[in-house]
């Protein structure tokens, strides 16, 4: 009966069908699910050898699986495998509809067969795929926590343990480095270009890396690496290479890159933005420290006294302020040097009631603009264009206003000349020349807080220079002998079409006076309307002063005597002798405003000072040309010396070309300004150098936190001490400054020695000596005294520090009435001295200048 319906069974069955179901089957591990009843006609599978009696001597006795392999557990690891002439196969019966299990040894068979359902065979296959799926949900969350796959380095030598330590290399990178690249052009279809001009373009590349590293050689080596391409300075970019050896080593530390030089004393000072090398060496009692490298940074020291601090300015008469301060028009040009010969009294009649001043629109404003035209010519009495403009007879005063010549009744007379579409094309046909006649542009209003202008000598000063490109034209009202005049058109004279529009090219303009043009023309009479005469506040590192005060404010104008220094006074001239401030009428008043010369510079708010913005005016309009040869060199004698004095070259030329005639270049404007009182310094410095602020009043050096506390990046210095304040103590404040790094290579060159006398609990003692040196290195072999003189200086200095404790003092102490102390009493003494020996770099030979 079993062969025929093994015979039936194999006759029916399909190979195909077999190979499928055995891979559906067999692919990952399955479920035990149970034995199966076998197909009708045919016993269940059962056991080819019988469980093991309770008498076996196998301590881990060997059992075979009952039923299929589906429905048991898979071998145990100590059982052995199935040989390989066992040969499994699962038939499929179309008949049945059943899946058979066949277990064959060579061609015999080795187990009954069994079988499964098809609802089976899917809960196997269905079991099978949910396996799969969370194992690999398993290995996706494996993967996700796992660390980064890093060799471990591992280093047994000996003598690399001794030079690092005994740790393991630790290198841990951090950052991004990014590469763009592509191709960047353009194709102009302009019929008028000829073909080879209307394409461009060209291979574009850009790269950016912003690197941290942090890497640790053993336990002694450190390589802390910071570098990122787009920082704004370059000392923020930080390498270094820091070395410290043990406790019974000769070489205490070693450093490389970013490095810093630090002192004990006071007289000879460290610096904190150094890039090179630095030891630290310990010789028994004697510790070394030396260091080589470039200094990133320049010494300046600033002063407070009450609460305000107090700055040295120094620069030179070359150094006025460009496109910043003018005359409203020629008629103020002629009558300065009159209005401000007796200050504070104005010698001037005319009183400006109303002014408006315009310049180009840069910023984007869209409120209070204006097509504007600025006409050089303007309310001049004696006009710079004749062939057109006429003057009109009768203006003996020579007074600015609409009608001092017909320029004005010429233009408005024409309609389209309002237009700003066509006023340009009116101009050019009426005899105009733009940028030299006139000007036109897209102007704002400014508002009254962004300019200050005298109403009776009649200069404009605004609060921000203007660009070499920029327009300015003003309008403006004043009254003489009571009888209004204008010059320009204010805003409300000639109201805007509100149905007009930019584009359309119909908007309404403005005509005024023209003060500054587009380029500056020294042939031009606007070139007359630019003040001179004005100065900026300076420090000799090029920061601006602001908010000064008159309390302590000094003076001086200094004339550079070759081969013999600065001086106050001519040496040679009518005035020889004199002080310079007082040729120059700067010094008229004393102290009381009484007409008696004191030496002291006049500070007269709003005349010869604008102490908010922390201008210096002189009273004369060429302080050094026209206006210095007709005070100091009008007589017949000293005329032939004036070529030596006179700087015309200044008022009559552009500022740079005037710089470059160093033969009459000598003067100079120095003093000493204080601000405004506050408990807050301002450093003019960003970014200041950690550590680098030091801070001392009357000799005694400040904590830092206690006394006051530094915002290194702003670069303020803030006094927390009120008392210091109060006091009126000058406090002094040493800080380095970053802005002059990469403009001089300067190299620094430190040494420090300290002994080791006596070290116990109750008593220390300390000799140390230094040497610094620091050097500039010259662009050129040639240098001007006075700017930028390149150094190369060497400091020595010597110092002790003794402290030890004395009872005795305690006890003595204790025996005077009404006091009593149980703390113990200190001796503590401290001596520094230092020595400075001036030299100057070898390129420039014997000092050459």
């Amino acid at each position: 009966m079993r062969l025929a319906a093994l015979h039936h069974l194999t006759r029916k069955t399909s190979v195909l069908a077999f190979t499928a179901v055995f891979a559906l089957l067999l692919c990952g591990t399955t479920p035990a699910i149970g034995q199966v009843n076998p197909p009708a006609g045919q016993a269940k599978a059962s056991d080819t050898i019988p469980a093991g009696n309770p008498g076996d001597s196998l301590k881990y006795p060997i059992q075979d699986r009952r039923g299929d392999k589906f429905s048991q557990q898979p071998h145990s690891s100590i059982d052995l495998k199935y040989p390989k002439n066992n040969i499994d196969s699962i038939e499929y019966d179309p008949v049945t509809k059943h899946y058979y299990i066949v277990e064959k040894i060579g061609g015999l068979y080795y187990r009954n067969p069994t079988y499964l359902t098809f609802d089976e065979v899917m809960h196997i296959r269905a079991q099978q795929m949910e396996d799969d799926y969370f194992r690999q949900r398993a290995d996706v969350l494996s993967d996700l926590n796992r660390k980064l796959v890093m060799p471990k380095l591992s280093v047994t030598d000996n003598l690399f343990n001794r030079i690092f330590g005994n740790a393991k290399p630790d290198i841990r990178p951090q950052g991004n480095v990014d590469i763009t690249a592509g191709y960047q052009g353009q194709n102009i279809k302009n019929p008028t270009l000829p073909e080879s001009a209307r394409k461009s373009g060209g291979f574009d590349f850009q790269e950016a890396a912003n690197i941290n590293v942090i890497a640790n050689i053993g336990d002694k080596l450190k390589l802390p690496i910071s570098y990122n391409t787009q920082a704004t300075f370059d000392f923020e970019n930080q390498l270094k290479l820091d070395y410290t050896g043990g406790p019974d080593e000769i070489i205490k530390r070693i450093e490389a890159g970013n490095v810093s030089f630090s002192t004990k004393g006071s007289l000879i000072q460290g610096a904190q933005q150094l890039f090179g090398i630095k030891t630290q060496l310990q010789f028994g009692k004697l510790s070394v420290t030396a260091v080589l490298a470039n200094q990133r940074s320049q010494k300046q020291s600033l002063s407070l006294s009450g609460g305000a601090s107090s700055s040295i300015f120094d620069f030179k008469a070359d150094d006025y302020e460009e496109n910043r301060h003018f005359l409203l028009a020629q008629y103020f040009h002629d009558n300065y040097n009159k209005a401000m010969a007796n200050l504070p009294a104005v010698n001037s009649p005319v009183q400006i009631l109303q002014i408006e001043v315009w310049v180009t629109n840069r910023n984007g404003a869209t409120t209070d603009t204006r097509d504007v035209v600025g006409l050089m010519d303007l309310g001049e009495k004696t006009p710079y264009l004749t062939s057109v403009i006429t003057p009109t007879p009768g203006n003996t005063n020579n007074l600015p206003y609409n009608g001092a010549n017909n320029e004005y009744s010429t233009v408005i007379s024409y309609p389209d000349s309002r237009s700003s579409s066509y006023v340009t094309s009116r101009l050019n046909t009426l005899g105009f020349t733009q940028a030299q006649d006139f000007e036109k542009t897209y102007a704002r209003k400014l508002a009254a807080s962004e300019y200050y202008f005298d109403p009776q000598v009649g200069f404009l000063s605004l609060n921000q220079p203007l660009q070499s490109d920029d327009v300015l034209g003003v309008a403006f009202r004043y009254t003489l002998n009571g009888q209004i005049y204008q010059v320009g058109e204010f805003s409300q004279d000639v109201p805007p079409d509100t149905t007009a529009t930019i584009a359309s090219g119909t908007s309404k303009v403005l005509f005024l006076k023209l003060l500054k043009a587009t380029s500056q023309r020294t042939n031009l009479p606007i070139w007359q309307l630019m003040m001179k005469n004005v100065y900026a506040l300076k420090t000799k590192d090029g920061s601006y002063l602001s908010n000064i005060s008159p309390t302590d404010f000094s003076l001086d104008v200094l004339y550079n005597v070759p081969s013999d220094g600065t001086k106050r006074y001519l040496p040679e001239g009518d005035k020889a002798g004199l002080p310079l401030i007082s040729i120059l009428n700067l010094d008229r008043l004393n102290s009381h405003n009484d007409p008696q010369p004191d030496g002291i510079f006049d500070y007269i708010e709003g005349k010869t000072v604008l102490s908010q913005q922390a201008r210096i005016i002189f009273p004369l309009l060429e302080p050094f040309g026209k206006d210095l040869q007709a005070i100091a060199f009008s007589s017949t004698a000293s005329q032939p010396l004036a070529s030596k004095y006179i700087f015309q070259p200044l008022y009559d030329t552009i500022k740079a070309i005037a710089q470059t005639y160093g033969n009459l270049d000598r003067y100079e404007i120095s003093g000493r300004a204080k601000g405004t009182s506050t408990s807050e310094i301002s450093l003019g410095a960003f970014n200041v150098p950690q550590g680098s602020v030091s801070v001392t009043s009357g000799g005694t050096v400040l904590k830092e936190g206690i006394d006051y506390s530094v915002d290194y990046n702003l670069g303020t210095v803030k006094i927390l001490n009120q008392a210091i304040i109060n006091s009126g103590v000058p406090v002094n404040v040493q800080f380095e400054n970053n802005s002059s790094f990469g403009l001089q290579q300067r190299n620094y060159l430190g040494l420090r020695l300290d002994y080791l006398v006596k070290s116990t609990p109750k008593e220390s003692f300390t000799i140390g000596g230094q040497l610094v040196r620091m050097g500039e290195r010259p662009y050129f072999s040639k240098v001007s005294i006075g700017d930028g003189d390149p150094i190369r200086n060497t400091m020595y200095g010597v110092d002790f520090n003794y402290r030890s404790e004395f009872a005795k003092l305690t006890r003595w102490l204790d025996k005077l009435p009404g006091y009593h102390t149980t703390e113990m009493s200190t001796i503590q003494a401290y001596g520094e001295g230092a020595l400075l020996k001036p030299g100057h770099p070898p390129q420039i030979g014997k000092g050459t200048s």
